[in-house]
């Protein structure tokens, strides 16, 4: 069985464009940036995450979904 996984590189710039992309997966604190909301099932919402990864002008969210 493969595990989907998704992570941000260090480069992100904290603009909060995936927040905006995926809100019903990422979080964003201004302070510690972009994160994975828990509990959430990110297979589910896999479209959208490859979408904010489309939109993030540093190209810093990767996934393997």
């Amino acid at each position: 069985m493969k595990k989907s996984v998704v992570w941000f590189e260090e480069s992100c710039i904290k603009c909060a464009m995936c927040a905006e992309e995926a809100p019903e997966v990422i979080e964003f604190e201004e302070t510690g940036g972009p994160r994975l909301k828990e509990g959430v099932d990110i297979t589910q919402h896999s479209e959208k995450i490859k979408r904010a990864a489309q939109y993030c002008p540093k190209d810093c969210i990767k996934h393997h979904l």
